[in-house]
């Protein structure tokens, strides 16, 4: 029997380590080299201020050793989290987490058991490919597929056990070993807020089409804060109202703004280059006409983000939308019960910051000859995905 996930010596005993071993030593590593580079303007501190009284744009390079402070403070910070939580390692169950089946298992920390502690778990399939050519290549990962919510926790003579499975779709890529060029792996990563350092731990694990179940009864989905969660995040964003045989789910302008934001700064920089480069002596007209034209597609996409509003009808009788922008109705569709086929949770973008990556979902119902209606957006979680489309499913009576 093919098992490629036993050639990979860090999975072969089904005791999986986070990166977190490694990582606050290379971060020690990369603060010193900084504070190496950034040394000598401690050591020439009277001859610098001199020159910033002649060149005041030197200020700036403060920032540096600034930098360094802060990079010394999150070495601390680093180490003082290893060996408070120590490696935590992972076991699957099944093992190897199946695709078509489920990826649970459980994580064994030193954290003193507290049934008001919440345990975020998030599952995501990533697609990491190369950018560029030569010194140019660049590495980079996106978010294919993910799923998150809340462990399971148990007390133990050690401390918490978080205990965690999810349902894995059969049309999601395996982990591919060996890794080269474009590849897809499987990471697991588990957080928890706590007084000093947080507990923060990320696992590339091994995720196959083995179709196998989990020994698990309990599964993250369904789990009371998973679902309590999700319920949070749609009442943030959307203001429910029952009407006769139905719902009535509004969706305002200016919820979860970041990713209109980000579009309007980076669309307006875009075009102030253009427009920059244009006023530029032999600047020519392609360049600043490109860069122009990029630009202001991007902030219109950050106003209109930004701007828009959705209000959504679902009753016995079938599906209504009317779009909305800056308050004013723009469309109004409509889809009868006996066109309607079924809800589809699209994912429309991802944003990161840091090791943490938000994907954005929309969920549209289908009809026949194709038709979509949007009836929901701004989710940033499967689960507020999934509990909107099961309240949509039940007035509509498709369950």
């Amino acid at each position: 029997m093919n098992e490629p996930w036993l050639d990979k010596k860090s999975w072969r005993d089904n005791r999986i380590l986070s990166g977190a071993r490694y990582s606050h030593w290379a971060l020690l590593a990369f603060a010193l080299v900084w504070n190496g580079i950034t040394l000598p303007l401690f050591l020439n501190a009277g001859e610098f201020w001199g020159r910033i009284e002649q060149e005041p744009g030197l200020l700036l390079a403060l920032l540096f050793p600034l930098v360094g402070v802060g990079l010394i403070v999150a070495v601390v910070w680093a180490f003082m989290g290893w060996r408070k939580f120590g490696p935590a390692p992972l076991v699957l169950d099944p093992f190897p987490g199946s695709i078509g089946g489920h990826v649970g298992g459980w994580v064994d920390t030193r954290i003193p058991f507290s049934a008001q502690q919440r345990f975020d778990v998030k599952l995501a399939c990533m697609r990491s490919s190369v950018s560029g050519s030569g010194k140019d290549r660049k590495r980079s990962e996106s978010v294919h597929w993910q799923t998150d919510g809340v462990c399971h926790t148990e007390r133990t003579g050690a401390g918490t056990q978080l205990f965690f499975r999810f349902s894995v779709p059969a049309d999601l890529p395996a982990a591919d070993l060996p890794r080269t060029g474009t590849y897809y792996l499987w990471r697991l990563s588990v957080a928890c807020e706590l007084d000093g350092p947080d507990f923060a731990r990320s696992y590339d694990i091994p995720v196959f089409a083995t179709g196998q179940l989990s020994g698990l009864q309990q599964g993250t989905e369904t789990h009371a804060a998973t679902q309590d969660l999700a319920m949070e995040g749609l009442e943030s964003i959307a203001e429910f109202r029952p009407v006769p045989g139905g719902i009535e789910a509004f969706f305002p302008a200016l919820q979860r703004p970041g990713q209109g934001i980000a579009a309007i700064l980076f669309g307006g920089l875009f075009a102030g280059i253009g427009i920059g480069v244009g006023y530029a002596k032999d600047g020519g007209v392609m360049i600043p006409v490109v860069f122009f034209t990029v630009g202001m597609l991007i902030l219109g996409y950050g106003i209109w983000y930004l701007a828009k509003s959705l209000l959504v009808g679902v009753t016995g009788e079938g599906v209504r939308c009317r779009r909305f922008l800056f308050g004013y109705p723009m469309t109004t569709r409509q889809m009868a019960r006996a066109d309607f086929t079924h809800f589809e949770i699209d994912k429309t973008a991802s944003s990161s910051s840091g090791k943490e990556t938000t994907v954005y979902y929309q969920l549209h119902a289908h009809g026949r000859d194709d038709v979509s209606l949007p009836v929901g957006e701004r989710l940033t979680s499967r689960a507020e995905a999934e509990l909107l489309k099961e309240t949509f499913e039940t007035y509509l009576g498709t369950e």
